[in-house]
């Protein structure tokens, strides 16, 4: 392996190396399975040593204090050129004596059993803390900084799929072996694996380190204690780290002495928990990026306070509440993790002075994790003699630790208060974004969407992210519009427009506003129906963009608006001058906007088209404008002879209504029932000319009374523009080749029309004053 004199690697060489990273993790995952301090294996190699439950505190604090070797590993180091060989070698001292500890009872009498284990322990963590700085240098300088979220979260997927699967094989192998040689077994596969992520490092790359020359010991320490963010932060957590501390290291031993659980069980459960962190970690790290850390550290420190009381209420004859516990930890821990990592990264400054900043952090929370065992320890014998029940639940010395535990992390909650973030969410707002929408097809969409490579399933994860509506997913769609995929990009407007969130406007006006774009028309549908202000002037400019596309889906966009500028505009540019490109759309979009002024230009415009399609879309628009909604549509998406029977039933029923609910003078009644028949008859009979005659007499009645004034209606206009559609259509020059569209259209008209008078109320005397009638004249 040759170091790197340059400043950076090449590709190919940053490849390689990242490669090796992805073996670390999955030979350390192996190892840290088997030596770490709180897993089953350790704790239960400890009890078969003879350790007493207080002691396995104890053991957890003296290795947490090795954590303050961190602070003197760059002093060591700097004098050391092949730094790659000095982090191997230090690592496999590490590896050696930390798992010898299996040959304590080979070597050792038993009454120095528990002092060699510290002994050593605490000796082959030392080693791992002296190089893991250096290595967390080398990880972290490897990866290029465009990716290093991706591979990052990649390396940990690995990590935490191989520490699921091996806690559990290792838990079987131990329930069915048990014993000294379980152990032996065990530990031997750890070294193993421990040396394998070592000996892969030969043929990683090691490129130039930033240089770092300490000022001195105490200055670097004592520095960052000065920044008060670092400090309120640093206080918040080590009093979170303090209330968690007392307890940790006693729930394995909870569950092998009070529960009586098997290895096999144990590894099933934390299992559990690790799968929910790994989800976690997707989900959390998304929503930390939208909405700020101090949100999420609010909304879950207080679960986190409610877990350690659970767990009272777990006996050897009831745990199904363990499961519970398991999923709610690993989510939990996994937003806490990523958000307090997040949140120390982001305060700390940038360059070299960055180095004493960890230092510091690393030093105080190792001193807290040396007490906070020790404490819980010294707390489990004090509390031995005591045993009651709480709701049939016995609760003993662990409980009553796990109780405190949960009463000292109120003081992180209240201390949470004074840590400052810039631009955060309100914890309020997070948990109202949170509850809308569907939280939980979001988040497995996410996931789907960063796992896959497929054009065509990225999209449709993406699609689904939009159905979800929840606004976690505005991020992850806004950076969708710069994905290589055109399909991809189209599917992330659309799913922005259904989620209907003006924070989108912003970036969908970007996009807009890239004349190159090739997403332009989908992203003016989708600020439609997103309805914002914001984006009402780039649709008015739209209005006469070069791309037709772009024309039309502005103007039905601004008819989602309801913007009355945007009327005027629309009107103008559809009065002034025919466009057969944008007229069937310009029409459309202002019948949504309600304007009634585009009733004859809209019928003079049919005799433009031959296409029976655009007709209807007219004959569709001007019906939706007279307030028919979508009466016309559903009649036209029948089949034909379905369209008969809908038609003769509405003019059944218009017939019905003059005859028994209108209060219209008797000889308008009768001039009006006479007039409808006929048309019912020959439509009936399929008399089309004769058809059209009956509708030209019947409104022609109708004008009569109204101009005699022998007929009065609350609204006039609505009736008139009624009129006005049906007197333009049967004025068409070319009306025989539009009939077929147009008797639909003409008994939907006078259906409106007789609905609008007969639900009216109507004089029936004809005796009214001048006066009187001049005051109705007025209302009208």
């Amino acid at each position: 392996m040759a170091d790197q004199v340059k400043t950076s690697l090449s590709k190919a060489k940053t490849v390689d190396t990242l490669r090796i990273f992805l073996y670390t993790g999955f030979f350390w995952a192996i190892y840290g399975q088997i030596a770490g301090i709180t897993t089953p294996v350790f704790t239960g190699f400890a009890l078969f040593l003879g350790a007493k439950e207080s002691q396995i505190g104890i053991i957890a604090s003296f290795v947490a204090l090795a954590g303050l070797a961190q602070l003197f590993s760059l002093f060591l180091a700097k004098n050391v050129k092949k730094k790659s060989l000095f982090i191997i070698w230090i690592g496999f001292v590490e590896i050696i004596i930390t798992l010898s500890v299996i040959f304590i009872p080979l070597v050792f009498p038993e009454r120095v059993w528990l002092v060699s284990l510290i002994i050593l322990v605490s000796i082959g963590t030392i080693m791992g803390n002296i190089v893991s700085p250096l290595f967390n240098n080398w990880f972290v300088t490897v990866i290029p900084q465009n990716m290093r979220a991706r591979y990052i979260s990649k390396r940990m997927v690995i990590i935490y799929l191989t520490a699921t699967a091996t806690a559990y094989l290792i838990g079987r192998f131990l329930d069915a072996v048990g014993g000294y040689k379980g152990f032996a077994w065990v530990f031997s596969l750890g070294i193993f694996a421990g040396l394998a992520g070592y000996i892969v490092l030969f043929k990683a790359h090691f490129p130039e380190m930033e240089k770092f020359i300490p000022s001195g010991f105490l200055q670097t320490l004592f520095t960052p204690f000065k920044n008060k963010k670092f400090r309120r932060l640093l206080l918040f957590y080590i009093s979170w780290v303090f209330a968690v501390g007392i307890a940790q290291p006693f729930y394995t031993v909870f569950m092998l002495k009070r529960l009586e659980l098997s290895y096999s069980t144990i590894a099933i459960f934390n299992n559990i928990q690790m799968i929910s962190f790994i989800l976690g970690l997707r989900f959390w790290g998304k929503i930390i990026d939208q909405y700020g850390n101090k949100p999420i550290l609010q909304i879950l420190m207080v679960p986190r306070v409610l877990i350690p009381i659970m767990w009272i209420f777990n006996c050897k004859n009831n745990f199904s509440i363990l499961p519970v516990i398991m999923i709610l930890s690993g989510l939990v821990f996994s937003g806490l993790t990523v958000a307090i990592n997040n949140f120390l990264f982001g305060i700390v400054p940038k360059g070299e002075e960055k180095v004493g900043f960890f230092a510091s952090w690393a030093a105080t929370v190792s001193v807290v994790n040396f007490f906070a065992p020790l404490i819980g320890g010294h707390l489990v014998s004090c509390f031995k003699p005591l045993n009651f029940n709480i709701i049939n639940f016995p609760v003993g010395n662990l409980q009553i630790v796990f109780l405190i535990s949960a009463l000292f992390l109120l003081i992180p909650v209240f201390l949470l208060q004074f840590v400052s973030e810039e631009r955060t969410s309100s914890p309020g707002y997070l948990l109202g974004q949170i509850r809308r929408g569907n939280l939980f097809a979001f988040a497995y969409n996410s996931f789907l969407f960063s796992i896959r490579k497929e054009e065509k399933k990225r999209a449709q994860a993406i699609s689904a992210m939009g159905n979800s509506k929840s606004p976690i997913a505005i991020n992850i769609l806004t950076k969708a519009l710069d994905d290589l995929s055109p399909r991809v990009r189209i599917e992330a407007v659309k799913a922005l427009g259904k989620m209907k969130r003006a924070e989108a406007i912003p970036h969908l006006l970007a996009k807009f506003n890239d004349e190159e774009s090739d997403i332009r028309p989908e992203i003016a549908q989708a600020i439609g129906k997103i309805k914002s202000k914001e984006g009402i002037k780039t649709l008015l400019k739209a209005l006469d963009d070069p791309d037709l596309r772009v024309r039309n889906s502005a103007a039905l966009s601004l008819s989602e608006i309801g913007d009355e500028e945007a009327k005027n505009l629309l009107f103008e540019k559809l009065s002034c001058q025919f466009n057969r490109f944008t007229f069937p759309t310009f029409v459309e979009a202002l019948s949504k906007l309600g304007e009634r002024k585009i009733i004859p230009i809209a019928i003079a415009g049919l005799e433009r088209y031959t296409s029976p399609v655009i007709r209807l879309q007219i004959l569709n628009s001007i019906c939706r404008v007279l307030g028919a909604e979508n009466k016309f549509y559903k009649l036209v998406i029948r089949d034909e002879l379905e369209q008969v029977q809908k038609i003769n039933k509405m003019l059944k029923e218009t017939y019905k209504k003059v005859s028994e609910k209108s209060k219209f003078p008797q000889e308008f009644k009768q001039q009006i029932l006479f007039l409808l028949k006929r048309i019912q008859t020959s439509f009936r009979e399929d008399e089309q000319e004769e058809f059209l005659n009956n509708i030209s007499q019947l409104i022609f009645t109708i004008n009569r009374y109204r101009l005699n004034r022998s007929l009065l209606f609350s609204d006039i206009s609505l009736v008139n523009a009624h009129l006005k559609a049906i007197q333009s259509f049967l004025s068409l020059k070319k009306i025989e080749n539009i009939k077929p569209q147009g008797i639909g259209f003409l008994v939907i008209c006078v259906y409106n029309l007789i609905e609008i008078l007969t639900r009216k109320k109507h004089d029936e005397h004809s005796g009214l004053s001048s006066s009187r009638a001049r005051r109705r004249k007025d209302e009208y």
